[in-house]
């Protein structure tokens, strides 16, 4: 598999930069600075490639967590998502949608699982938990594909998208309906509710989207549904404690010791930036990488789910889901492990994820008119964005809580789905959908079911098909560690990109 950061020099960065994020979970502040001068050091002389643009944004967060101690320098510093405006960022993801086959894929796909479980169905309502990846193509492709059915399309067709920019959704309210016209669909209907999926009361989806008796629904949750994970990680996992000393700390504590740290970094300042990270008389307990720092490792198809918290908001979403008994729920998540609470491992894997994502921009950009123009758009107001949502967030504000499918298998499990195998024509959609964009490194990989979306071979995202058991009255057997569970009668949809698929075991 190739690694993005195995490269001349640049592995070596990567392992500057893992080393600084373990000594800032650790609190070793004047390492942490250290390694940061060296990273930065090693990334002046890489060239202008893609990995040193991602050491920018991750650098950034280092910096902004090595000053966290010190309200009085870090409540000082300018944050850069309060400088892009709405409008730049709507146009950026439109060019990221645009640039990326990632994303162009994962609608084929989806709206191909969609059309194959309404086979025959004559009054159809698809919601779509949109968020903001949503671009109008893929509903306009959907009805394109409704239109194409041997049977025809649906004598009633509504879509209802949940997203929080008005604009975004009048503007495709209107190109939706024209486009219905055109395809003479007369009883085509558009629906929209302003807001986001953590924001909606699952106990009254029924009445927020309109259900009605007799509609066949199929849902989709792109990148949204990793959201509903926020949680105060203090409250979940015993494990916090260790990078609560440096990150959790109480304002007593940081009162007592800002002096102190305003000195270290005093001193720190006026020393050598090319000082080495690791002491050989260090007695503490050091972050190691291993000899290929950011490999990945995918655990065997044995290895029994890990025992996962449930989030009151994530149980009540799933549990609204399924009584609506949709006849498919498309997800799609980013394929990364960024769930977890130690920030060395969450960096790490960010870090892995981040330098093949960057590479995939730089390679779709390729002979393209003002191509670097184009790329840095999308990484500061889209993809930088995301990783400073995954590693300077903590507890119920960090929202970027991306995980593998493994994960997302067993919890739909727990709630009452099962999964749906994506046909052989979805897979060839989204096949035929990647050497249309012409990108050399992407591809996709179909296992268990799934579809992966990779750049040389590393995933990044993941589509997975879900309805729920039938004639089941309570969710299936695993135990996992959970939060209350709130039943409600309500709806939602989901279409979410996830990381690898894994057989679950039936205990844990």
């Amino acid at each position: 598999m190739h690694e993005p950061w195995a490269q001349e020099g640049l592995d070596k960065l990567g392992l500057v930069l893992c080393e600084c994020a373990a000594h800032v979970e650790t609190g070793s502040t004047e390492k942490a600075a250290n390694c940061l001068a060296r990273a930065m050091g090693l990334a002046a002389v890489a060239g202008n490639g893609p990995l040193r643009r991602l050491t920018v944004p991750m650098a950034d967060c280092l910096a902004r967590r090595i000053l966290r101690p010190i309200p009085a320098l870090a409540d000082a510093l300018i944050d850069p998502s309060a400088c892009i405006d709405r409008r730049c960022v709507r146009s950026a993801r439109r060019r990221f949608f645009d640039l990326s086959p990632f994303p162009k894929v994962a609608f084929a796909v989806s709206n191909r699982a969609i059309i194959e479980a309404m086979d025959n169905e004559k009054n159809v309502h698809v919601i779509d938990f949109a968020g903001p990846a949503a671009q109008p193509r893929q509903w306009i492709e959907l009805l394109h594909d409704f239109n194409r059915r041997p049977e025809g399309p649906p004598q009633h067709l509504r879509l209802t998208v949940v997203h929080d920019d008005k604009d975004f959704l009048i503007k495709t309210s209107e190109l939706l309906v024209d486009e219905a016209d055109l395809l003479h669909m007369p009883l085509f209907q558009f629906h929209y509710v302003v807001g986001q999926l953590e924001t909606l009361d699952f106990n009254d989806l029924h009445s927020i989207l309109k259900l009605k008796s007799g509609e066949a629904t199929a849902l989709i949750c792109t990148q949204q549904l990793h959201r509903l994970l926020a949680t105060d990680d203090d409250s979940t996992s015993s494990s916090s404690s260790s990078s609560s000393s440096f990150f959790g700390s109480s304002s007593a504590r940081h009162s007592n010791n800002q002096m102190t740290t305003i000195a270290r970094l005093q001193q720190m300042a006026s020393s050598s930036s090319n000082v080495a990270c690791h002491d050989e008389d260090d007695d503490d307990e050091a972050y190691r990488s291993p000899a290929t720092p950011l490999s990945f490792v995918s655990p065997p198809a044995s290895t029994p789910p890990p025992l996962l918290h449930t989030p009151p908001a994530m149980a009540s979403f799933l549990s609204a889901a399924r009584a609506l008994r949709p006849n498919v729920m498309v997800v799609t998540e980013q394929d990364a492990s960024h769930n977890g609470v130690s920030f060395r491992k969450r960096f790490a894997e960010a870090l892995q994820h981040y330098a093949a994502l960057y590479g995939s921009l730089d390679a779709a950009a390729y002979g393209r008119p003002a191509a670097a123009e184009l790329v840095a758009e999308v990484e500061r107001a889209v993809v930088g964005e995301e990783i400073r949502g995954v590693l300077l967030s903590e507890g119920a504000q960090r929202r970027e809580r991306h995980d593998r499918v493994q994960n997302w298998a067993a919890r739909m499990e727990v709630a009452g789905f099962g999964n749906v195998p994506l046909s052989y024509e979805a897979v060839k959609n989204g096949n035929e959908m990647v050497r249309r964009c012409g990108v050399r490194g992407c591809e996709s990989r179909e296992h268990g079911g799934c579809l992966f979306l990779c750049w040389s071979s590393w995933p990044l995202y993941s589509v997975s098909a879900w309805r729920p058991n039938r004639g089941e009255d309570s969710s299936p057997g695993i135990q996992y560690l959970s939060a209350s569970t709130v039943e409600s009668d309500g709806d939602s949809g989901t279409k979410l990109v996830t990381s690898s698929c894994y057989p679950l075991d039936d205990t844990v």
